[in-house]
């Protein structure tokens, strides 16, 4: 399968250069697979609500993937509801999709492929969710009406410079806001997808400082939302603790849960990068043009 992607080192390199010392809290899109990106078609609205997957793709794989096509398809109940075993499950109503690479983690140091080359990988991934129709076992959507019905083809790919979600909401409703073409700017909902890990430390004093939970507040009341998922290795007494924990309690209502499909729920970047070194079977759990571009570029030998 030939790599036909951009390449970003250009985009890569004018980023890093303005925007990775910056301390404004910046989104620059990479590129859009849909012309009228942040709306699905040419209309207004009050309110846009997008889901966004921020990693550092290191590499990306279809468990990155899934948490896009479970945020589009899936019907949710929020924690609360889940907690007093209320309500239904309602859809997210997601109007557009992105895939954002950080300049920075704040655990992780940066190995591996360049960001150059995870830009590359991370337009592989969006080319994989919104434009491929071939039917597989890690997809969430059941026929292409579903697809359709879902706005997964209203995606955008871009950086992010800073590691702290509530910096990165505020980043992202500015790039939305900047791209919006009514006249009226909207509200911006973002439902940032994440790991059980990650929201451990979504709610860890230590990424906070002086001003916790005050912060915490703010991104909620901004507009932030979280989508999370359980993962293979961790117990789920875990979780159950952490919600019924008083200091929790007040954004019980702005977190839902995803259900993800069970080939994935194994997967991490970490596992793939081992794969690829031993040539075991892990490597199948990343897209066939991303494994491509991998192998020839030698990536994750060491």
């Amino acid at each position: 399968m030939k790599c036909v992607t951009p390449e970003y080192d250009d985009f890569v390199k004018s980023f890093m250069a303005t925007h990775a010392a910056n301390s404004k809290p910046t989104v620059k899109i990479a590129r859009k697979l849909c012309d009228t990106w942040p709306m699905p078609k040419q209309t207004t609205t009050a309110t846009i609500r997008v889901a966004v997957m921020d990693s550092s793709f290191n590499p990306p794989h279809y468990c990155h993937g899934a948490y896009i096509e479970c945020m589009g398809i899936m019907k949710l109940k929020s924690e609360d509801q889940r907690q007093q075993k209320v309500g239904e499950g309602q859809s997210l109503d997601i109007d557009a999709f992105l895939l954002l690479l950080g300049s920075q983690n704040a655990d992780k140091p940066q190995q591996g492929a360049s960001l150059a080359q995870r830009m590359r990988m991370v337009d592989m991934l969006a080319t994989t969710v919104a434009a491929d129709e071939t039917s597989d076992t890690w997809h969430s959507w059941k026929n292409r009406d579903e697809f359709d019905a879902s706005n997964l083809h209203n995606m955008a790919i871009g950086m992010v410079n800073t590691p702290r979600f509530i910096d990165k909401s505020q980043a992202v409703r500015d790039i939305v806001r900047q791209e919006y073409k009514g006249s009226d700017k909207p509200q911006v909902l973002c439902f940032f997808a994440m790991g059980w890990d990650t929201l451990i430390r979504f709610f860890d004093a230590k990424y906070y400082g002086p001003d916790y939970p005050a912060e915490i507040d703010q991104f909620f009341a901004e507009g932030g939302r979280i989508a999370y998922a359980r993962r293979t290795g961790f117990l789920d007494s875990d979780v159950e603790e952490l919600f019924v924990a008083a200091r929790i309690a007040p954004y019980l209502c702005f977190i839902y849960e995803l259900e993800l499909p069970e080939r994935v729920k194994h997967i991490s970047s970490t596992q793939v990068r081992r794969a690829i070194s031993e040539n075991s079977h892990g490597v199948h759990d990343t897209p066939p043009r991303i494994l491509e571009y991998i192998n020839s570029n030698q990536l994750y030998r060491d």
